[in-house]
Formats: structure tokens, C-alpha cells, sequence
């Protein structure tokens, strides 16, 4: 009788963990940087851990704002420069990769919730914002299902 309980524990044991949550799905999303553009090989990831692999493959330096809102990518509160409004209400700014100089590579992981996000860089060099000349997509976290 014995035999039996054991496999019927280790059962139960691995039923259980493939139903918990935590840890989710998520993924990597490739993020490449330009003058003047943020353009990335997916639009929508499910939510869990999302390995962001980051390339400025511009001439000058970058940065990348990862910004939970509803608005649209184009329709940002903006400041007089032309820059995204960082504390403007509706907006709500996750993360902030500063100073990827033009050529350089790097990775950041972050859980970000389900909702709608705009990444976007927000230097402005002189009287040129990054943003107002069109750096920024959209970028969807899905439910775990």
C-alpha cells in the first residue's frame, strides 16, 4: 500500500506547482535604439519576469523610459521642449535605463503588471527632444493566462 501513496504524492505535488502562479511566463524582447526611433521584435509579452536586451545602434546617446499608461505613444503629456512630461498625471514611469552611449549593448530584467506601456527615450539634445521626433512605441503585458 505503501507504493501507491508515494506516487499519488509525488503526483499531487507536481499537479500543484504546474497550477501556482508566480514566475509567469513572460520573455526577452529585443529593444534597438536610433536616431530617431525605439523599435522592438514583439508588441505584446505575457506578464512574468522580461529580460529587456537593449542596443543603441545610433550615433549619439539614448536612454529608455519603460511608462505604464493608457495614452497613446503619440499623445503623451509633453513640457514646452517637446520632452514626455515624466510627472504628468496618467503616466507612470516603471523604469529608467539612463546613458546607453551610441554602440553599447545592455540587458535589465524586470515584472512589469498587465497593461499598456510606451517605451520611449526622453533626452533632449539642445533644442532637439528624442521624444517629440517620434522615439517611442508601444508595448502591451498580457495577463497570465
Amino acid at each position: 500500500m505503501r507504493i501507491l501513496v508515494l506516487p499519488a504524492s509525488l503526483f499531487l505535488v507536481i499537479l500543484l506547482a504546474a497550477c501556482s502562479s508566480g514566475g509567469g511566463e513572460g520573455g526577452d524582447l529585443d529593444v534597438v535604439l536610433d536616431e530617431y526611433s525605439v523599435v522592438t521584435d514583439l508588441d505584446a509579452l505575457p506578464e512574468g519576469p522580461i529580460k529587456f536586451d537593449i542596443k543603441n545602434d545610433g550615433a549619439v546617446k539614448h536612454e529608455l523610459l519603460i511608462v505604464r499608461s493608457d495614452i497613446p505613444g503619440a499623445e503623451l503629456p509633453t513640457k514646452d521642449d517637446g520632452s514626455f512630461d515624466e510627472g504628468a498625471g496618467g503616466v507612470d514611469v516603471q523604469r529608467e535605463i539612463d546613458d546607453i552611449e551610441a554602440g553599447d549593448e545592455t540587458s535589465r530584467s524586470y515584472e512589469l503588471d498587465p497593461g499598456n506601456y510606451v517605451l520611449l527615450c526622453n533626452i533632449v539634445d539642445g533644442e532637439t527632444s528624442h521624444y517629440a521626433l517620434g522615439m517611442w512605441t508601444q508595448l502591451t503585458i498580457t495577463p497570465e493566462e
